[in-house]
């Protein structure tokens, strides 16, 4: 039920976003019927001839008419552009997103569609950009390379905006952003669910949202799993190491295990995750026999540690 709620709650606001923005534009194209028939006649310039004189000799659109198309496009690349930047934020927030990621995602999308417009119908301005873009060289890492993928929708809409194809362009961002949501709400990829199994992640979903606003430094990278025979003792041994090795750590949750036995749930932050088979081994030393087994399991990468 609380997986049901949870998708339906952001595609809730997705459909109210795009439905607020069908509205404005449908009000936009109604009252001002001077937009489509100047977008129309953007279609219909020949190659070439953006910002030069027809075949009469007179302008094809003055400058103030390409001043109205380049804000178009601009401004429908930002508007197309939101959902797909609100749409990473939420589906990262547990994890942590990039912020120049999300940025640029909004930027990006304007920047692209006023340049298209520019040397849509130029060879010549094309091969210009291309040689200023050679130029002026610039290289970024993205933290996570599944963020190249926002990168490319985000290029994807500016270009569709600036040939004067909104309605591309918004089909292009509204499947993106639904398919997003979907694929995050039923758990492909969703690291969490991966490495901490369904009933656990489930478990430790609220801990993880609660805390996914903290600055990364402090942000748990790791989840140690503590299977005991006697609750009481196990607790004491475990959580006396968690606090001598590391950075911090919660007790998420105490979980039934089989015949009689119960699992002590706790996120942690370690300073660095090759230590964590030491901790696990020395949780199981030092708890012995209360302590049946312990393991680690990241948060961030498929690694894992098991010693039981």
């Amino acid at each position: 039920m609380s997986g049901t709620s949870e998708i339906r709650s952001p595609l809730v606001r997705l459909a109210l976003y795009y439905g607020l923005l069908s509205l404005v534009v449908w009000l936009i194209l109604r009252f001002i019927p001077a937009i489509p028939a100047l977008l129309l006649r953007v279609h219909e310039v020949p190659t070439a001839r953006s910002f030069s004189e027809g075949a009469g000799g007179a302008p094809i659109l003055s400058q103030g008419e390409w001043v109205v198309v380049t804000l178009i496009a601009m401004l429908t690349a930002i508007a197309l552009a939101f959902p797909v930047a609100w749409v990473y934020m939420f589906t990262k927030r547990r994890g942590g997103y990039d912020q120049s990621v999300v940025q640029t995602v909004i930027i990006l999308p304007m920047t692209v569609a006023g340049t298209v417009v520019l040397v849509r119908n130029s060879l010549a301005l094309a091969f210009a950009l291309a040689a200023v873009i050679a130029a002026v060289r610039f290289r970024n890492t993205l933290k996570d390379t599944k963020d190249a993928v926002y990168i490319f929708m985000a290029l994807a809409i500016g270009v569709a905006a600036g040939v004067v194809v909104p309605g591309v362009a918004g089909v292009m961002s509204l499947v993106f952003n639904v398919v997003v949501l979907l694929l995050w709400a039923s758990n492909v990829g969703n690291i969490y669910a991966d490495r901490l199994g369904g009933e656990r992640a489930a478990r430790l979903g609220p801990q993880l949202d609660a805390a996914a606003d903290e600055k990364a430094k402090k942000r748990f990278n790791g989840a140690v799993l503590v299977r005991a025979a006697r609750l009481a003792p196990a607790q004491r041994a475990a959580e006396a190491l968690l606090e001598e090795r590391t950075k911090r750590w919660k007790l998420a949750g105490v979980g039934e295990g089989t015949m009689g036995m119960q699992t002590l749930e706790y996120l942690v932050r370690v300073k660095d995750e090759s230590l964590a088979a030491a901790l696990i081994d020395a949780i199981k030393d030092r708890g012995a026999p209360d302590i049946i087994s312990a393991e680690f399991r990241s948060l961030r990468g498929l690694d894992q540690w098991d010693s039981g």
